[in-house]
């Protein structure tokens, strides 16, 4: 009992930092009208603060197995928490963008630490008849910061200049350090095993040229731009899958990839949390600039989201245990894609965004940690690592391109039109058909996995 109480204290200690980054970026988004205004950027520049802190994330995240093997935990943890205080100070003396994106970079940083660390301890170190329910409580720590952030954001903004945000959590940060140095432990002796440079340099490539080449489809880039972007992205990810070929340290296992049902699990993940981000930046920014809701109200409107998320995301890790792992899974993606079919056909309003929310949040519950869970249990010992470090990579990588996407698509449609009003509605309805497109992808990927599972077992 002591050790499983010691486990849980180090998953909230890991968890907080990446916890504390997603309660900054849902509160940043409460405030991106008023940031907007501030430093006279569109939506399309202003979503870097997320976007960025995604992208550095995704960058750093899959020398997760790496640092996992190379390193002790309390140590990983402490770089991780130095870089986010740094960060944080960095945001909270900031008078220009510039400054404020440095902050919010340092703050990836140390998400790409913490968040492989934090999933690596549960894998590695919680009973297997329990794995589901301290998935749960992982999921739930980072679960809970949607629900605390716009409520957080929307209170602060309104009374105090927008750097209180940082300057308020550097307290909660000191805490954080002082809960991991007494909890977490070491049950894995570190091995002395050389970094791949090259195949981090190509990967870090192939990532950024790809969320750029997204990007340019929304924006004006020139064709020539396009093309080099796509032939840098092709050319960076075909070298780095030929360097990772038959090493016995690679950065990443591909192998994993040759796995159908590892496959379809991991898109699902991917697209889950790409329309996460993607609501979580749409639906602030619509209720503020179309239908003129302030910062504290809409923070307040989607706190009711948040808390359905987090609240089911614990009890989905306890059905997961206790019943059919698969069957929280199917109803959370079929409310999903059925949340957005009727969004099609409703009519925009605040009490229907927010509608569309908690029912988006429900699904999201259900499915998303128990994805990840069930996919990487599937797993050998010895792969579990590379998994774990391929699903935190997917949730970063796709976050980064949710956020982008959403503010593109936003800033592309209210660019159509002179009224912000009618553009934002506008770009509202766009992202809606998007994501119902993906809604339906992500549906059709968890059944073809449960078709292929029962055709194996026939």
């Amino acid at each position: 009992m002591n050790q499983n109480n010691r486990l849980i204290r180090s998953i909230f200690a890991i968890g907080i930092l990446s916890f504390l980054g997603i309660v900054i970026e849902t509160a940043l988004n409460i405030a991106f009208p008023q940031l907007m205004m501030e430093f006279h950027l569109g939506p399309a520049t202003i979503q870097w603060l997320t976007t960025g802190y995604m992208l550095v994330s995704t960058v750093i995240v899959p020398f997760g197995s790496y640092l996992r093997k190379r390193f002790r935990a309390v140590g990983l943890f402490r770089a991780a928490i130095f870089s986010f205080l740094l960060g944080t100070i960095c945001a909270a003396v900031a008078n220009n963008f510039k400054l404020l994106l440095c902050g919010r970079l340092l703050q990836g940083v140390a998400n790409g630490i913490s968040l492989p660390l934090m999933f690596s301890i549960i894998l590695e170190q919680a009973p297997k008849k329990k794995v589901g329910t301290f998935m749960g409580i992982g999921t739930l720590v980072i679960a809970f910061a949607p629900a605390v952030g716009p409520v957080y954001g929307g209170i602060v903004v309104n009374y105090l200049p927008w750097q209180a945000l940082f300057a308020f959590i550097i307290p909660v940060i000191i805490a954080t350090w002082l809960l991991g140095e007494t909890s977490i432990s070491q049950t894995v002796k570190p091995q002395k095993i050389t970094f791949d440079y090259q195949a981090a340099v190509t990967l870090a490539i192939f990532l950024v040229s790809t969320l750029f080449l997204i990007l340019g489809f929304t924006s004006h880039n020139k064709i020539l731009l396009q093309l080099i972007l796509t032939l840098l992205a092709l050319g960076s990810g075909s070298l780095f899958v030929y360097l990772e070929r038959k090493k016995p340290h690679a950065l990443l296992d591909m192998t994993l990839f040759k796995r159908k049902n590892f496959d379809l699990f991991l898109t699902a993940f991917f697209l889950l949390q790409l329309m996460s981000l993607s609501m979580s930046f749409l639906i602030p920014n619509v209720l503020q600039m179309a239908f003129k809701q302030s910062t504290a109200t809409a923070g307040l409107l989607i706190l009711p989201a948040a808390i359905v998320d987090a609240l089911v995301s614990a009890i989905a890790g306890v059905i997961y245990d206790k019943a059919n792992p698969r069957l929280p899974i199917i109803i959370g993606v079929g409310i999903i894609a059925a949340t957005f079919l009727v969004a099609q056909v409703v009519k925009p309003s605040v009490i229907n965004l927010v509608a569309i929310y908690i029912i988006f949040m429900l699904g999201l519950g259900l499915s998303y940690s128990n994805i990840m869970t069930l996919s990487l249990e599937q797993l050998s010992s010895a792969s579990t690592n590379d998994g774990n470090v391929l699903y935190m990579t997917a949730q970063s990588y796709s976050g980064a391109i949710g956020t982008a996407l959403a503010a593109s698509l936003l800033g592309w449609a209210q660019a159509k039109v002179p009224s912000q009003e009618l553009g934002t509605l506008n770009g509202l309805k766009l992202n809606l058909v998007v994501l119902l497109v993906i809604g339906l992808i992500i549906l059709c990927c968890i059944l073809a996995e449960a078709f292929l599972k029962q055709a194996a077992k026939d």
